[in-house]
């Protein structure tokens, strides 16, 4: 059993403080199947979500330049307060939609990172 320490009220003022200024409003849906799942409706929440600037990849897999075609591969996360977060568990295959951004854009959930003590993390992928 864990002993509460004078640190983990430091530790829930600066996430909170951290959530104030950089969290935005997205939406979790949950899916089953690729279907809106019944059992876990969806939740408007805030989040830190941090979307990369991707990066370009050679389809080859390596440095040749033979081959001219190139993928932009951006990478996602999506940081949930664990402590205030009382919604359904996110799953891979889960979606989260960006609520302020230009557009509104979707993301799949495509790794779910539990084992952190203060942040749920979510890696995503671009829809």
């Amino acid at each position: 059993m864990p002993v509460p320490t004078r640190l983990q009220g430091i530790r829930d003022r600066t996430l909170a403080a951290v959530d104030a200024v950089f969290a935005e409003p997205v939406r979790l849906s949950f899916l089953k199947a690729g279907d809106v799942d019944p059992s876990r409706p969806a939740v408007n929440i805030e989040a830190l979500l941090r979307v990369g600037g991707g990066s370009e990849t050679q389809l080859s897999g390596g440095y040749g330049k033979s081959w001219r075609t190139q993928l932009a591969a951006g990478k996602a996360e999506l940081h949930i307060n664990r402590a205030i977060y009382s919604g359904p568990a996110p799953r891979s295959g889960d979606r989260v939609q960006a609520r302020a951004r230009p557009g509104e854009p979707w993301f799949e959930v495509l790794r779910v990172d539990d084992r952190g003590e203060t942040r749920l993390v979510l890696e995503l992928g671009e829809v």
